[in-house]
């Protein structure tokens, strides 16, 4: 009880001291990512955000759709038909919105930073205890080999959650107002579920049937990725039941799985036209279909967990397995000892882990390091199956020259080298999401919010204005204009202001729109550039002589 004790107290200074992290970095994100914007956007709409040529634009029309006003709180049809309209499912959004609907008024970062730590702190526990049972394999009478087993279990969680935490993609995870930290609560969720049944071949209703059920409608309902990784995880399952000759559990298995997805699918009958005609849909299997993509795909994917988790360390980890597990299978059949430290619960976390990465790897949109999000779900995984199969390998390796391995100096170089890697990593820049590049732009709009602002956008990609949504929310007002139209601005106080800002699409004319408003102000006679923000660049326009 005591051991029981110390470890969770030393989990709960690891969970603080990463909570730590985590607001460190909340702290210096900067600016957004386009799909962030699209997060507020679509949970707080109000009245919908238009663009019409030669028209203001004030400051209330672009915030009140990115906020929860006082009279719109908890709206969570409005969210549901929403996400309807586009493709993702909507139990994200409800957690998003509601957090937004106890802030009314507020538009900030730390609301979705917030909800995602939320996620972070259960995904954290489950993986905690994920580990714990995935490694205590023993199945003893005998109180010192249970002990043992549940010793290892729990050094392995601490150097899982170790890992997972400190790693550049989770804390980016974290970072990004986005639904991938809570599918990630709810795949280790469904996994843990999993293990538990067959660590202790329990299948009763309210302990694994029940909660699967409601598992599998809210993980469905929260990203359609959560279908790719119970397929393999329940196939395995299945195969495990069967195996065993559980035929009873296994009928019972199937039906709660069919309820959970049947009972998600008449909540949201839109997921399946999302999965069947919907653009990603269509994308995903387009993708999946073509076989000559398959080895620069996993290769890129690879590329990302070995530079955002392993810090470029990935490919001497697994030679070291590789080498260990040679020399261990070398000495245990000239032993004739055929004992292997995979079992169940192992086997269903590789089989459900390389399934998982395998089709994501395949129908992922690739871009560039934020596709980290895709796979995030399952680094944690990932992580325990390389530290625990290195962590058996060394101990058989440490048996095999009739030594005892000694485990508090095995603990202390695994916890040194993780400690190193996450590190450097942060010292790299392996985080994220935070765009602190447009700390220094931000700062320079909030130093002119009080002056006239034109933004010309392309009509081929009007819809991108709001990637400044952030920045157009500082100004009282600002005036749109298409880059097609050719005609003088007609207005006022355009043409009669000393000074003014102006945003520009990145597209083949952007000096002529400039110069169409050096015409019509003869106040103004020259311009320069003073900051690149995603496909614009805005501009400071003024007077020689000022």
């Amino acid at each position: 009880m005591k051991r029981k004790r110390i470890f969770v107290e030393i989990m709960a200074v690891l969970l603080m001291a990463q909570l730590g992290v985590m607001l460190f970095y909340g702290n210096k994100k900067a600016g957004f990512h386009e799909d962030e914007f699209y997060t507020y956007y679509s949970t707080n709409k109000t009245a919908g955000l238009f663009v019409n040529d030669r028209q203001w634009l004030t400051r209330e029309d672009v915030r009140n759709d990115f906020v929860v006003l006082h009279g719109e709180r908890f709206r969570y049809d409005v969210v549901k038909q929403m996400q309807s309209w586009d493709v993702h499912p909507p139990f994200y959004y409800y957690i998003f919105h509601t957090v937004c609907s106890l802030f009314p008024g507020v538009f900030s970062k730390w609301l979705g930073i917030g909800a995602n730590l939320i996620a972070f702190v259960i995904s954290y526990i489950l993986l905690a205890w994920g580990a714990c049972m995935a490694a205590a394999r023993e199945q003893s009478d005998c109180i010192e080999e249970k002990e043992k087993g549940e010793q290892k279990g729990r050094i392995m969680s601490f150097l899982t959650c170790l890992a997972w935490g400190f790693s550049g993609a989770v804390i980016s995870g974290v970072m990004f107002i986005r639904m991938y930290q809570w599918l990630t609560l709810f795949l280790l969720l469904c996994l843990d579920l999993h293990l538990y049944a067959v660590k202790k071949e329990d299948f009763r209703i309210r302990s694994f049937f029940l909660p699967l059920a409601v598992t599998v409608f809210l993980g469905f309902l929260t990203q359609y990725y959560y279908i790719i990784f119970h397929f393999f995880l329940g196939a395995g399952f299945c195969i495990w039941l069967i195996k065993n000759r559980k035929c009873r559990e296994l009928a019972g298995y199937v039906i709660s799985c069919g309820a959970g997805f049947a009972g998600a699918v008449l909540y949201y009958p839109a997921s399946l036209s999302h999965i069947f005609r919907g653009y990603r849909g269509t994308e995903a299997v387009s993708e999946f279909s073509n076989v000559s993509n398959t080895w620069e795909r996993l290769k890129f994917f690879y590329g990302l967990f070995d530079d955002f988790v392993m810090n470029g360390t990935l490919s001497w980890w697994l030679l070291a397995i590789c080498l260990l597990a040679l020399w261990s299978g070398y000495v245990r059949r000239k032993k004739g000892n055929k004992r292997i430290f995979w079992d169940a619960s192992t086997g269903l976390m590789t089989l459900t882990c390389g399934g998982y990465f395998f089709i994501v790897s395949k129908t992922a949109l690739l871009l560039g390091e934020t596709s980290n999000r895709y796979q995030l779900p399952v680094y944690g995984m990932i992580l325990f199956l390389l530290l625990y199969a290195l962590w058996e390998l060394l101990g058989q390796a440490a048996q095999t020259l009739k030594k005892t391995p000694d485990k508090r100096i095995m603990l202390g170089g695994f916890v040194l080298v993780i400690l190193l890697t996450a590190g450097l990593g942060m010292k790299d820049g392996r985080v994220f999401f935070l765009y602190e590049e447009e700390r220094e732009q931000m700062a320079f709009v909030q130093s002119h919010s009080d002056e006239p602002v034109v933004v010309f956008y392309n009509d081929s990609s009007p819809d991108n204005i709001w990637r400044l949504s952030d920045e157009l929310m500082v100004f009282e007002k600002v005036y749109l204009a298409s880059q097609g139209n050719r005609e003088l601005i007609a207005d006022k106080t355009i043409a009669e202001c000393g000074r003014m800002l102006v945003y520009v699409a990145d597209y083949e004319d952007k000096e002529r729109c400039l110069e169409g408003i050096l015409q019509v102000n003869e106040k103004l006679d020259t311009y320069k550039a003073v900051a690149d923000k995603e496909m614009w660049t805005l501009y400071e326009l003024y007077s020689r002589g000022q």
